[in-house]
C-alpha cells in the first residue's frame, strides 16, 4: 500500500465512520448506547491495519495471470491508453520525492505522539509525588452495588482534576478545595465506577485511534467523543448511586470551577479539558426527559459500515496477494537480441493483416527468425506458462511494480508456472503458434494496473537490439 493511498484512505474511512457515529448519537440518546457506537467506530477505524497485519502472516500467493480479453473497440483502447499515460505522469521522476517525504512526516508525527505520551506520564508521576494523604472519612458509600471490598485510598493533589490511577494499588487523587465529605463521597463513587467498568484499561486502547491516525481530524473526533461518553456513563451511574443527582451536579460544577486541568494527563479525569463538555454533562444530569437509544439506526449504520469494509480493504487485499506493490520495474535486458528483429505491428488501433478488420491491438508484434530466444527484461515471477486460445504458446511474467507482460506466439516455452526469473532469462523462442499468424514473431503485451499499455512507453524497456 502506497503512503499517499494510506493517508487518503484513512481520511475517507475515518470520516465516514465519524460521520455515521455522529448521526446515530445526535439528540437525546442513552450514554451507554452512544459509548458503544463510538467504540464501534474506533474499532472499525483500525480494522484495515489489523487485516493488513494478518495478511502479512499469510504465505504469499502467486499473482493472477493476465485476463483473457478479446480485442476491444478503438474507443475503449483510447481510454486505456489515456489511463496508462495518466498513471505514468503521476509516477514520473519529478514526483518521486513525495512518497518518502510523506512517509517521513508520518513517522515524525508518530514520534511526536510517543514523546507527548511519555511527557504526560512524567507529569502524572510528578503530580502524584506531590500528593498528601486525606484523613477524613465518609459513610454510606455503596460499595456493595459495585462489588468492591473497600474504597481506594484518597490523596490530595495541589491542582488539576480528580482521577484514579495505579496498577497494583488504586488511588483516587482529588485536588485541594474539594475536601468536603459530600464532594469526596461523590467523586469517590465516580472514580470507583471507572474502576468497576474497567476504564483504566479500555481508555488507553480507545485513545490509540488518534495516536495511530494523528493526521486525521476524524480520529481526534473519535477520541474526544469517547472521552465525553465515558464520563457521561459514569455520571449517570454515580449520580444514581449517590442518591442525589442535584448534589452530584453541584460537585461536578464545583470541581470544574477550581480544578480545570491546564494539561491533559494520561488518566480518566473527572473534568474534561473541553469547555463544551461540562455544560453537556450537566444538561444530561438535570434533564428530566428520558434518553432513548436508536437500535434500528445503529444497526443500519453498522451494516453500511460493514458492507463498505470489503471495498475499503480492497487495497489491503491487493497488497497481500501481490497484485500491487510499491516497488518499481527496472528493465535491464532487451526482449529480443537479433539483427533481423523489427516491429511489424504497433499497439493501438489497426487493420488486421489477415481479416482486414479494424481492431484494437493490445500489444506490439516484433518479427524475428523462428527460434530466436526471448528474454525477460526484468526479474519477476512466471504467473502463466501454457497455450492460450488465439495466442498460442504463451508465457506471462509479473514484475515487482505489479505490472505484467505477456509473451505470445512462441515456438517453445522455457519456464514453468511459479518460476522466478531474473533479467535476461530466456523464457521461450520466437514462433507462430497462435491463430492468424503471418510469420514468426513475438506478440508482446504490457499490462499496468489491470489495463493493456503500450510497451513502447515503458520507461527503460528495450524491445530488441542487434547484439
Amino acid at each position: 500500500m502506497s503512503t499517499a493511498w494510506f493517508v487518503i484512505f484513512i481520511l475517507l474511512w475515518t470520516g465516514f465512520l465519524a460521520g455515521t457515529a455522529s448521526l446515530v448519537t445526535s439528540g437525546r440518546v442513552q450514554a451507554r448506547f452512544a459509548q458503544l457506537v463510538w467504540r464501534g467506530a474506533a474499532g472499525l477505524a483500525v480494522l484495515p491495519l489489523i487485516v493488513l497485519a494478518l495478511a502479512g502472516l499469510m504465505p504469499s500467493q502467486l499473482p493472477s495471470a493476465i485476463p483473457d480479453l478479446p480485442y476491444v473497440e478503438p474507443a475503449a483502447g483510447a481510454m486505456s491508453t489515456a489511463s496508462t499515460s495518466l498513471n505514468a505522469a503521476v509516477s514520473s521522476p519529478e514526483w518521486s520525492w513525495t512518497a518518502p517525504a510523506l512517509l517521513g512526516v508520518l513517522i515524525a508525527g508518530w514520534l511526536v505522539r510517543i514523546g507527548m505520551t511519555l511527557a504526560g506520564q512524567v507529569r502524572l508521576q510528578i503530580l502524584k509525588s506531590r500528593s498528601v494523604a486525606q484523613r477524613r472519612t465518609f459513610d454510606a458509600f455503596p460499595l456493595t452495588h459495585m462489588g468492591l471490598e473497600r474504597v481506594p485510598d484518597i490523596r490530595l493533589i495541589p491542582g488539576g482534576s480528580p482521577f484514579i490511577a495505579g496498577l497494583a494499588r488504586r488511588v483516587i487523587y482529588v485536588p485541594q478545595g474539594l475536601e468536603r465529605p459530600d464532594d469526596l463521597r461523590r467523586i469517590a463513587i465516580h472514580e470507583c465506577v471507572h474502576l468497576k467498568r474497567g476504564d483504566l484499561v479500555t481508555r488507553p486502547l480507545e485513545r490509540l485511534v488518534a495516536d495511530i491516525f494523528w493526521f486525521s481530524p476524524f480520529a481526534w473526533m473519535m477520541r474526544r467523543e469517547l472521552d465525553f461518553w465515558r464520563e457521561a456513563v459514569c455520571d449517570e451511574i454515580a449520580s444514581d448511586l449517590s442518591g442525589d443527582r442535584i448534589g452530584y451536579a453541584r460537585t461536578l460544577a464545583q470541581a470544574a470551577r477550581i480544578s480545570a486541568p491546564a494539561r491533559t494527563l494520561p488518566v480518566s479525569a473527572f473534568i474534561l479539558p473541553r469547555k463544551r463538555s461540562l455544560p453537556m454533562r450537566l444538561n444530561r444530569l438535570l434533564e428530566t426527559r428520558p434518553a432513548r437509544s436508536r437500535p434500528v439506526v445503529a444497526l443500519g449504520a453498522s451494516l453500511v459500515a460493514l458492507a463498505l469494509t470489503p471495498i475499503a480493504l480492497a487495497e489491503v487485499k491487493q497488497e497481500a496477494t501481490g497484485e500491487k506493490t510499491d516497488g518499481e520495474a527496472h528493465f535491464q535486458s532487451a526482449v529480443l537480441i537479433s539483427p533481423k528483429a523489427r516491429v511489424t505491428s504497433e499497439f493501438g488501433e489497426r487493420t488486421h493483416p489477415v481479416t482486414k478488420e479494424a481492431k484494437f491491438h493490445n500489444g506490439t508484434d516484433i518479427a524475428a527468425p523462428a527460434g530466436t530466444p526471448v528474454h525477460t527484461p526484468d526479474c519477476g515471477k512466471v504467473v502463466y506458462s501454457g497455450v492460450k486460445e488465439g495466442y498460442g504458446e504463451t508465457v506471462e511474467i509479473a514484475f515487482d511494480d505489479g505490472s505484467k507482460m505477456r509473451f505470445a506466439q512462441l515456438e517453445a516455452r522455457k519456464v514453468a508456472l511459479g518460476d522466478s526469473v531474473s533479467a535476461g532469462t530466456v523464457i521461450g523462442t520466437v514462433g507462430m503458434s497462435g491463430k492468424l499468424a503471418t510469420g514468426p514473431h513475438l506478440h508482446l503485451e504490457h499490462w499496468v494496473n489491470g489495463e493493456p499499455a503500450n510497451p513502447r512507453q515503458a520507461a527503460g524497456l528495450v524491445l530488441y537490439t542487434a547484439s
